[in-house]
C-alpha cells in the first residue's frame, strides 16, 4: 500500500486510501511490505493511495496491477475506517471487495511475500496500524452469525483506548454504531487538547453530531470505561438509544455506579444499557497505564 508518505492532511482533508479484500476459501490476501519501503516487513491488506483525477475504483485496480500484477473486478466497499497516525498524518481507508481478477497474485513493486490468512487470524499478523479496526471487523462482515456484535464493537473501541495509551492520555476509547457501521470513533485527548471535556465519548458523539445532526437517535455507543456524568448528559442530550460499556467507573461512574443519569425518570430521555463488556480487559488497559504513570512519577523504569 503507498500511503506510507502522504501529502499533509487535516481531520477535515484526510488522505484517501483504498485497499482490496482478496478472498479465496475463508482465506484474505495479505502483503508484506519489501525492506527497502516505509514501514518495512510489515503486512497489509493490497492497495494505496488515491492518485488526482481517479475514483477509488480505479485507484485499486492501478495499485492491484502495480503491486500483484493481476486485473481485477472491484466489489462494493465492505468498511471505511479513519485513523489518526502519530504524526498528526490522517487517513480515510476504503475497503472494497475484490470479485474476480485474473493472472495469479505475485509479489511486485513494494511487496516481498504474500500470504493466503484465514479472515479470522489476520489480526495476529503484524499489520499495519490503520488496517487494525478492518482486521477486527472482517470476520463478522463475512459471517455476522459467528460472532457478538457487542464484543466486536467493543474490541473496537479498546483498539481506540490502545491508541490513546499509546498517547499518553486515560486509556478510553468509544465508537458510536448506527445500522452495523461505525458512524465516529474517539479516544482521550484531554492531555494533547489541553481540554477537560476532551473524553472519548464526548469526541464520538461530536463527530456523529458533524454528520447526522445533533440527535443521535438509532446509534449505540460503545465505550471502554463507565460514562462519567459529563459524557453522561451528553449521551442523554444526544438522544443516543443504547449504551454498551466495559468496565465500571467506581469513583465517577454516572450509569448505574454512583449515578444513573442516562436512566434517570426526571430527564425527557433514557438510554438501555449493557455494561461488563470485556470490562476485564479495560480494567487491566487502566491499571497498567496508572501503574506505569506511578513508576515513573517515582523514577522506576517501567
Amino acid at each position: 500500500m503507498s500511503c506510507a508518505s502522504p501529502p499533509p492532511s487535516t481531520p477535515d482533508r484526510p488522505v484517501e486510501v483504498v485497499a482490496a479484500v482478496l478472498l479465496s476459501e475463508g482465506h484474505v490476501l495479505l502483503c508484506r511490505r519489501a525492506r527497502d519501503v516505509p514501514y518495512a516487513q510489515r503486512w497489509e491488506f493490497p492497495g494505496g493511495k488515491i492518485e488526482a483525477g481517479e475514483n477509488p475504483e480505479e485507484a485499486l485496480r492501478r495499485e492491484l496491477a502495480e503491486e500483484l500484477d493481476i486485473e481485477a473486478t472491484i466489489g462494493p466497499e465492505l468498511w471505511q475506517t479513519d485513523y489518526d497516525a502519530p504524526d498528526g498524518s490522517c487517513f480515510r481507508l476504503h475497503f472494497f471487495a475484490v470479485e474476480r481478477w485474473q493472472g495469479i497474485p505475485r509479489p511486485q513493486a513494494g511487496v516481498d511475500q504474500l500470504a493466503w490468512v484465514p479472515a479470522e487470524a489476520v489480526e495476529q499478523y503484524d499489520i499495519l496500524e490503520g488496517d487494525r479496526e478492518f482486521a477486527l471487523v472482517l470476520p463478522w462482515l463475512l459471517n455476522p452469525k459467528l460472532c457478538d456484535a457487542d464484543e466486536l464493537f467493543m474490541r473496537v473501541a479498546l483498539l481506540e483506548a490502545r491508541r490513546a495509551y499509546a498517547e499518553g492520555e486515560v486509556p478510553v476509547g468509544a465508537v458510536l454504531v448506527r445500522n452495523g457501521r461505525i458512524v465516529a470513533r474517539g479516544r482521550n485527548a484531554v492531555e494533547r487538547g489541553g481540554d477537560a471535556t476532551l473524553h472519548a465519548e464526548m469526541l464520538a458523539i461530536r463527530r456523529a453530531s458533524a454528520l447526522l445532526g445533533r440527535r443521535l437517535e438509532g446509534c449505540t455507543l460503545y465505550v471502554t470505561l463507565e460514562p462519567c456524568p459529563m459524557c453522561a448528559g451528553a449521551i442523554v442530550w444526544a438522544r443516543i438509544v443504547r449504551l454498551v460499556y466495559g468496565a465500571p467507573d467506581l469513583r465517577a461512574g454516572a450509569c448505574g455506579t454512583l449515578y444513573n443519569i442516562v436512566q434517570d425518570e426526571r430527564l425527557n430521555h433514557r438510554c438501555q444499557v449493557h455494561g461488563g463488556v470485556r470490562a476485564e480487559e479495560s480494567a487491566d488497559l487502566l491499571r497498567s497505564f496508572f501503574r506505569q504513570r506511578r513508576e515513573q512519577s517515582r523514577g522506576v523504569d517501567p
